[in-house]
């Protein structure tokens, strides 16, 4: 291994290594001395490539073959060179990532958008106390319970203070928060039900089997309504509503022929990073392909939605640090900023967070914190939002969130599947909440307003997370997970977990026509 002083020498001069350059240094006996050699040359390049450290070594190296080329000077953007060459048979592919200039203050002067951001978390300081949770959850039954009062298919509403002891009141409907579900050995369901004024018990018999079926989706802290018979004790359920988007839900759509990408867990700085995977689809946008065909969708690309976990992090999980390249987290954003800012100037990014990212780890998170990524906050054609993020692109309406819920829902209900993660998405939109359950692997701060409620119904609803593609149209409602750009991890293997690497989607904002995009079988 690098010996870890110098190793932290070169990171500390801002430097980092592609995955064949670590093995090239890692295998040679002079590495102090190649070291020294590098930071006596001060290459422009912030990430050395095999050939940038075999010419090192040789004594080969100059400075004509760094980023300072005459376009650049000129203010040029050069394409990022990748070469092959064969060895012992086999061929090698070299990539090496050239710095690209920040784009001018004037960009936005110059190239024509059309984007809105129309909400998304800020920073703020919260002290967790029982009265902010009660602040917070009675925000949660409000907005969700408003829902349910402008339907007309519910009728005759009351609160659990209109539900007398030992007086019966059929056909009644209770809007209740879901306090807890108990499935009992008889197949039957006891549900606890809270609203402001108080708590009632309701049941759900096994003598109707397709209410049945509906009580295996009910998740605890869901708010929804209950239809039924108050018998003086118990509500007898007749049936359940959710809060759920409209079925006459129509979707927006952009006036003119406009592309967005979609994409998340990217994962640089770990050991698996798909480098190779994000520089094709960094060609794919800048029409560098081979295919014509290809390049020519790539150009109409006008929006790149990432949705968390830019880089792997530090100390996520459990001896992490055996599956990280880059273990400074500062450096992970600053190779993530070399892949970005290689992507033409008027495609518009918008980057939220997600756990393994330097934000807030309670839901909602805050953006990316500025002071680990601040090169990422420079460019310009970079917007950094929080989680849930809602942005409005060539007149459709996009809710980014990570996705962090996703596994929560998957251990609620037994019944769906659980190999991709849009059952669990399209039950967010039954709710009405992107974090419905409290008190499992997703932690919520106790802001006084919830932001997690779905207020606004999105035309695309985009998360990642899983690192499983998955796409559907559910009420008009286009859901998009959009995979990863990271291998399967040793953690993953042990879970079963097998990633759709590069895999993600290609959506025509005109018709909200989806394509999925397979990056390892693009050329």
């Amino acid at each position: 291994m690098i010996p870890s002083k110098q190793f932290r020498k070169l990171y500390a001069a801002g430097y980092q290594l592609t995955p064949e350059a670590f093995a090239e240094l890692n295998s040679t006996p002079n590495i102090t001395e190649i070291i020294d050699k590098i930071l006596e040359l001060n290459p422009d390049t912030a990430i050395l490539t095999i050939t940038d450290i075999r010419d090192i070594s040789t004594g080969n190296y100059s400075s004509d073959s760094n980023t300072n080329t005459s376009s650049e000077i000129k203010g040029e953007t050069s394409e990022p060179d990748i070469q092959s060459e064969e060895i012992n048979g086999e061929k090698e592919e070299k990539q090496k990532i050239v710095s690209k200039k920040t784009v001018s203050s004037s960009r936005k002067e110059t190239i024509s958008t059309d984007l809105q951001i129309i909400s998304s978390p800020q920073i703020r300081k919260l002290s967790a106390s029982a009265g902010g949770f009660i602040q917070y959850f009675e925000s949660r039954f409000d907005s969700i319970s408003s829902f349910f009062r402008r339907r007309r298919d519910i009728g005759n509403l009351v609160t659990t203070e209109d539900l007398q002891e030992n007086k019966k009141n059929n056909k009644i409907s209770l809007i209740g928060l879901v306090y807890s579900k108990r499935k009992n050995k008889s197949g039957s369901f006891s549900l606890e039900l809270e609203d402001k004024n108080g708590k009632v018990t309701g049941m759900i018999f096994q003598s109707n089997p397709d209410l049945l079926y509906k009580a295996e989706f009910i998740l605890d802290d869901s708010i929804l309504c209950f239809t039924g018979d108050w018998n003086g004790r118990i509500l007898f359920i007749k049936d359940i509503y959710w809060p759920d988007v409209p079925y006459n839900h129509k979707p927006n759509y952009s006036y003119e022929d406009a592309l967005a990408l979609f994409i998340s867990d990217i994962h640089v700085g770990s050991k698996n990073f798909a480098g190779e995977l994000f520089l094709r689809m960094i060609n794919f946008l800048n029409g560098d392909l081979e295919s014509n065909k290809y390049n020519e969708v790539g150009r109409k690309v006008k929006y790149l939605f990432v949705a968390g976990d830019v880089v792997d992090g530090v100390g996520i999980y459990p001896d992490q640090a055996n599956d990280l390249d880059v273990d400074n987290i500062q450096f992970q954003y600053l190779l993530a900023t070399e892949y970005f800012e290689r992507i033409r100037d008027d495609v518009e990014i918008l980057i939220i967070p997600g756990n393994h990212d330097a934000a807030r780890a309670a839901e909602p998170q805050t953006p990316i914190a500025k002071e680990f990524a601040p090169e990422l906050y420079k460019l310009d054609n970079v917007y950094m939002l929080g989680s849930p993020a809602y942005v409005k692109a060539h007149n459709v309406e996009v809710l980014m969130t990570h996705g962090n819920s996703i596994m929560d829902i998957n251990s609620a209900i037994p019944v769906i599947p659980h190999e991709t993660s849009i059952p669990a998405m399209v039950e967010m939109l039954k709710n009405r909440h992107l974090v419905p359950i409290y008190g499992k692997r997703t932690s919520i701060a106790p802001e006084a307003e919830d932001k997690l409620v779905i207020t606004k119904i999105p035309d695309i609803l985009h998360a990642g997370h899983t690192h499983i593609t998955g796409d559907e149209t559910y009420k008009g409602v286009t859901i998009i997970n959009s995979g990863t750009f990271q291998y399967q991890t040793s953690y993953q293997k042990s879970m079963n977990i097998n990633p759709t690497t590069g895999s993600t989607y290609v959506v025509n904002l005109q018709n909200l026509q989806r394509t999925n995009i397979d990056f390892q079988k693009f050329n």
